[in-house]
């Protein structure tokens, strides 16, 4: 038998409740920022964060799969599918064939690709001082630790 969450929280749900004192709310005012400061940034190159993540891993990979790509950047099918057709597009990724499974093909970067991704690298470690500025440097380190442990 379930029981009665009206009886546990009183009448009215909204009594017991505050939407500032939910962690969901605070951690998406937390990315908003992020992702503002990221935008303000990097706005000039036309470079979401996703894409950010996607031209690193296949920097620091040479060539992976699209799914290998989505896990390790914690990407959906359907997401990382639109990052890497968005960044085709534009020239900065290409498909290979998969040396291993001649069916399946593998995506790496392309020099403008690597050059867009060394301009971005350059610019990344000030969105994170930027993101974190509000914060001690002992809190950053909790705030990291906490977050990986929620991912």
């Amino acid at each position: 038998m379930k029981p009665d969450l009206r009886k546990l929280q009183g009448d009215d749900p909204a009594d017991s409740y505050r939407l500032e004192d939910q962690v969901g709310y605070w951690l998406r005012r937390a990315y908003q920022r992020h992702m503002a400061i990221f935008t303000g940034i990097m706005g000039d190159l036309d470079l979401t964060s996703m894409q950010f993540s996607a031209l690193f891993k296949l920097r620091e990979l040479k060539a992976v799969s699209q799914t290998e790509l989505g896990r390790l950047t914690g990407m959906d099918r359907a997401t990382i599918s639109g990052v890497v057709a968005r960044l085709k597009r534009r020239d900065l990724v290409l498909y290979k064939p998969d040396p291993l499974d001649k069916r399946s093909r593998i995506i790496a970067l392309t020099p403008a690709g690597e050059t867009l991704l060394i301009d971005a690298l350059r610019r990344i470690s000030g969105v994170t001082e930027l993101t974190l500025e509000p914060i001690g440097a002992a809190e950053r380190e909790s705030l990291r630790a906490i977050l990986q442990k929620m991912g």
